[in-house]
């Protein structure tokens, strides 16, 4: 987990293997490892493919506050995977009550409403290891391919454009199957 654990890109050589993680979980802990896997793999040659499924994909969101107007009324917007024709008031609900960000997910044990995820971060800053906004940023700089599922980007409203602070593609389940098919590596977090 510390920053020299990954090559840098130009040291990289694929060696035509194939991984795929699939991030179902929300939570710190979780994200860090499966984000740690995905960028080690990556720079030692396997060519990762990372899938966010319903809270998994809260690290790639915009971190947004819970006072924040916009993210409690905010316009659902249309986009890749959207289906806005069907939204329904409760979809509001969720992207409020919902943790936006990488800097806002919660531990998934002795969270302590919020005090373990910040204590969790000063430990991993004073180690001098990766926090989890950096190793998304690494995991796409070396290459990682993101996408996030379909169903999870309509049923939670999720603006492609406008919610995320990377690219990432938006795919259904027989997409993901394809991947998981072609994978020498597959784990689920």
């Amino acid at each position: 987990m510390t920053s020299h654990a990954c090559l840098p890109p130009e040291r990289s050589t694929h060696s035509g293997k194939k991984g795929v993680i699939l991030l179902v979980s929300g939570e710190l802990d979780k994200a860090i490892l499966a984000f740690e896997i995905a960028a080690g793999f990556q720079a030692m040659g396997m060519q990762m493919s990372m899938w966010f499924v319903l809270y998994g994909a809260n690290c790639l969101r915009k971190p947004r506050s819970y006072i924040s107007p916009g993210k409690w009324f905010g316009r659902l917007r249309g986009g890749p995977g959207r289906v806005t024709e069907t939204d329904v008031a409760l979809q509001h609900l969720v992207r409020g009550l919902n943790h936006d960000g990488a800097c806002n997910l919660p531990l998934s044990q002795l969270n302590f409403g919020g005090l373990g995820s910040l204590l969790m971060r000063a430990i991993m800053r004073r180690k001098g290891m990766m926090q989890l906004e950096d190793l998304i940023l690494t995991a796409r700089d070396l290459g990682v391919r993101f996408t996030i599922c379909q169903i999870c980007v309509d049923a939670m409203a999720f603006s492609v454009a406008d919610d995320l602070i990377l690219a990432a593609d938006v795919k259904g389940v027989s997409a993901y199957y394809r991947d998981i098919a072609d994978a020498d590596y597959n784990v689920t977090f």
